[in-house]
């Protein structure tokens, strides 16, 4: 299992990142739009930076109404590729499914949703 990650090391103020905890991702599962507490927005930011080459993304289908989960090519003007074939019409789902696909990718691990 992973450690705790320092998101910033250098910051003597940045939240420590605890995979194991479990408070950041009901936070975030109850509220993926809107402000978040300091805990949950570092691993956001850590979840949402580094490489953009094969991160997963959100693909409108029909304004408002549908979504897709892709992969980003990492280069301008290549569009994204379909990573997924389920279809969100909710865009709180949406987000939710690319939460859970990114943190599998920073931490090695599938979030355990019964533990929610």
């Amino acid at each position: 299992m992973a450690g705790p990650v320092k998101l910033a090391p250098t910051a003597e103020s940045a939240p420590r990142i605890d995979p194991d905890r479990l408070a950041p991702l009901r936070e975030f599962r109850a509220n993926p739009i809107g402000r978040h507490g300091p805990e949950l927005r570092a691993i956001l930011s850590l979840l949402r930076s580094g490489d953009v080459a094969g991160k997963y993304c959100l693909i409108c289908v029909e304004p408002h109404a549908e979504w897709v989960i892709g992969r980003l090519s990492g280069r301008r003007g290549v569009a994204p590729t379909l990573a997924d074939n389920r279809v969100f019409r909710s865009i709180e789902e949406a987000e939710w499914a690319v939460f859970k696909l990114r943190w599998h990718e920073a931490f090695g691990r599938a979030v355990d949703e019964d533990a929610l």
